[in-house]
């Protein structure tokens, strides 16, 4: 493996904190101070400070910046250049009046494979602070709060820049100049700090991390280290959004083919059931029309005899005739081999709706009922050798109109 990677980010520009507007910002962002889908405020841990960044703040200044106060004013001797609070001054100032600084280790493809690792770094970022505040006393730290409701686990830190030896104004001023200068984010941030967490990374975690590397990594701000993270994430969710929809395309293809199937297999099968019953009627139908009708019993009109021997003769072996024509309807394939191929389609089919449910809700089911696979003349047509001409024509045109009126009462 390569290595996990190190990050230590520091606010400027856009990012840096000069105004009380700017550090409400990060007090919200930091402390989930908002509703959000994203985020999870019950999902952080604070290391340092309370869930009040913005009075940790003041409580640093107070502390750290009194005593200068009091001696400053002792030396004024006009009211109006007198220092009633240094924190609303500051603010007021346009100048950094604290820092935020942001330490990750491992990206994202990492955490993802190693969920359980996450809370590890509880110890890992509270070992790194206390790292942070030795190397860097005059860094005072206010607030430090670590993400885990985020792809990487990662630790925000604010902190006031405490200077000394002003000949001008307070002796001791804040002043991100004097503290976070180039040594410091050489040698400290990417030095000793980088190097303490390289030695202590497999205790933490269990893993080694990766060589320091020269390039734009070591400078970004903040801002540039949120935007990163973002691009990255954004371009991530595009990408596999648009895998999902490239396999739901593939999945509703498949499962429309499937149930096509499935529906064109379920009518042959429906029709190879009645092969037995169509046997049975085709024999009959044989019978009558060899047969034919019943000779005139005595003396007939023949008006007589087409009206009572003939044209129920015609009526019966329609009725037989219709029955035929129900169940041929193409059964050339065997039961057994229809029924076991249908039984393997549902199958498949099941498989593909399951598949399917998982991308979009189910898709409605389609199912076309066959009407006719044959019209009557030419089923008529197979019976044609055994009737004469006429007959046959008028079993056609018989056919046709009852046809009619099936369609229309649909």
């Amino acid at each position: 493996m390569a290595g996990l990677s190190y990050s230590a980010h520091l606010s400027q520009k856009n990012s840096a904190i000069n105004s009380k507007a700017k550090l409400s910002g990060v007090a919200k962002h930091n402390l989930r101070k908002y509703r959000s889908l994203e985020y999870d405020k019950e999902n952080i841990v604070i290391l340092c400070g309370t869930d009040k960044l913005v009075q940790d703040v003041k409580k640093v200044y107070k502390e750290q910046f009194d005593e200068a106060v009091r001696e400053y004013n002792k030396k004024q001797t006009r009211d109006d250049r007198k220092i009633d609070d240094y924190f609303e001054k500051t603010a007021k100032s346009n100048k950094d009046m604290a820092v935020e600084l942001i330490f990750q280790i491992g990206d994202k493809e990492f955490w993802d494979k190693n969920p359980d690792k996450r809370r590890r770094m509880d110890v890992a970022f509270k070992e790194m602070l206390n790292m942070l505040q030795k190397e860097a006393p005059n860094l005072v730290v206010a607030n430090a709060v670590i993400h885990y409701d985020e792809a990487s686990p990662h630790m925000h830190v604010v902190a006031v820049p405490v200077a000394d030896g002003f000949k001008k104004g307070m002796s001791r001023q804040v002043s991100k100049r004097k503290v976070c200068t180039k040594e410091f984010l050489e040698k400290v941030l990417q030095g000793r700090i980088r190097e303490y967490a390289e030695g202590r990374s497999f205790a933490w975690i269990g893993e080694f991390l990766k060589g320091k590397e020269k390039g734009r990594n070591n400078d970004l701000t903040v801002a540039e280290y949120k935007t990163q993270a973002e691009t990255k994430k954004a371009n991530q969710l595009a990408k596999e959004n648009a895998e999902s929809e490239q396999e739901l395309k593939e999945t509703m293809i498949k499962q429309i083919a499937a149930e096509k199937e499935l529906a064109d297999m379920y009518e042959e099968l429906k029709i190879v059931e009645n092969v037995a019953d169509l046997g049975k009627n085709v024999k009959k139908l044989e019978t009558m029309v060899r047969k034919g009708p019943d000779n005139p019993k005595g003396i007939m009109s023949a008006k007589n005899y087409r009206e009572k021997i003939v044209i129920p003769f015609i009526d019966k072996m329609y009725d037989a005739f219709k029955n035929v024509v129900n169940f041929a309807k193409g059964c050339f394939a065997q039961l057994k081999e229809l029924t076991e191929k249908y039984n393997e389609q549902l199958e498949v089919n099941e498989m593909l709706r399951k598949q399917n449910s998982r991308l979009r809700e189910s898709i409605d089911e389609q199912e076309k009922e066959i009407d006719g696979l044959y019209d009557d003349r030419k089923k008529l047509g197979y019976f044609k050798k055994f009737l004469k001409r006429e007959d046959y024509n008028k079993v056609i045109e018989m056919g046709e109109e009852n046809y009619k009126r099936n369609v229309r009462s649909r």
